[in-house]
């Protein structure tokens, strides 16, 4: 039976209708490698959210931007040639990464997909989240101005990626294959587990948390490996290249994660680079408001919200807004 490659679209979006859902059904029933095709497909496919701005099923329309989104050619069929195996083409389709975006689009960079020595790469800018389900069906949330990268070639050889920036791990467990997050450095060795990694180049200090599970920290220089106990926070310092182990509140931590920003005694000078990140916005805050404490949660305020209520808490505050910039400005009231 052939099966039309619409009927691949339509399913990732549940979207078939009951005599599609009975054709695709034969098809999968007629040997286990259509089965194992299509769970694979669902499991580990690229299927781009375009729910905001497409009401309708238009299969078609949704290939063209798929396929030129990931790079592949925009011919509509999607099986696999007679001189390409199920195998294989299961392998390169298992490879891609699922993204789910908050916020703007994110960037995502797949070329040449029959090669693996090829990177594949996700990157987020401000005020934007992508979700990724990785090869082995690990999940990684990628906060804003981060990247995300690995390489099909080294994937066949050990689970690994680098990352600049900040995301939160849920690895899968699988026994003697340890999965390894890089960054610049130190790595972390995971054997199945949730933790956050903060590690933005221009950032002085790197924080890696762990939520349950276990993870070893190799750092450059230092003979032994750090072992993390879930709740502990691996601090290390970018400038001195020293390191501490502390506990740290995991609300606040994973904060990020449901579009939070908690000020919990923290001070302007303490968010600065997370409020940036979140808004856009570079913010140059003058020296006698730098220490200024808050006590406050911000959930999806927009930028003009999240400065009235500041002004609102601080009537000794005032700010003005450099667009074509993108600066905010805080100064004291004259009085």
């Amino acid at each position: 039976m052939v099966i039309d490659e619409d009927y691949f679209i339509k399913y990732l979006k549940n979207e078939l209708t009951e005599e599609e859902t009975r054709r695709l059904i034969a098809w999968v029933k007629e040997k286990k490698e259509n089965q194992d095709f299509l769970f694979s497909l669902k499991d580990s496919y690229v299927y781009l959210n375009y729910e905001s701005d497409c009401k309708g099923v238009n299969t078609e329309h949704e290939w063209q931007k798929f396929a030129q989104k990931v790079g592949l050619s925009c011919q509509k069929s999607v099986l696999p040639k007679k001189n390409l195996s199920w195998k294989r083409f299961l392998f390169y389709a298992a490879a891609i990464i699922i993204v789910a975006f908050t916020g703007w689009q994110a960037n995502f960079y797949y070329s040449e997909i029959m090669s693996v020595d090829k990177k594949i790469t996700l990157e987020t800018e401000v005020g934007q989240q992508a979700r990724a389900v990785l090869p082995d069906g690990s999940i990684v949330l990628l906060n804003a101005c981060s990247k995300l990268t690995y390489s099909l070639g080294e994937w066949l050889n050990a689970r690994s990626v680098q990352l600049d920036g900040e995301a939160i791990f849920d690895v899968k467990h699988r026994d003697n294959e340890p999965f390894y997050v890089r960054t610049r450095h130190y790595n972390i060795r995971v054997l199945g587990t949730n933790f956050n990694v903060l590690s933005y180049p221009k950032e002085p200090k790197d924080i890696v948390t762990l939520k349950h599970g276990k993870v070893e920290i190799d750092v450059e220089g230092i003979a032994d490996n750090i072992t993390l106990k879930p709740g502990d926070s691996f601090i290390y310092n970018n400038l001195s290249e020293t390191y501490k182990i502390e506990k740290r509140p995991l609300d606040q931590i994973y904060a990020w994660e449901h579009r939070e920003i908690i000020f919990e005694g923290h001070t302007l000078e303490d968010k600065k680079a997370e409020l940036s990140r979140h808004f856009g916005y570079q913010f140059q805050i003058a020296s006698e408001l730098q220490q200024l404490s808050f006590k406050a949660t911000l959930r999806d305020e927009s930028l003009n919200e999240f400065l009235s209520l500041l002004c609102s808490v601080a009537p000794q505050l005032s700010y003005s807004i450099d667009v074509d910039n993108k600066v905010i400005r805080l100064t004291k009231l004259e009085k």
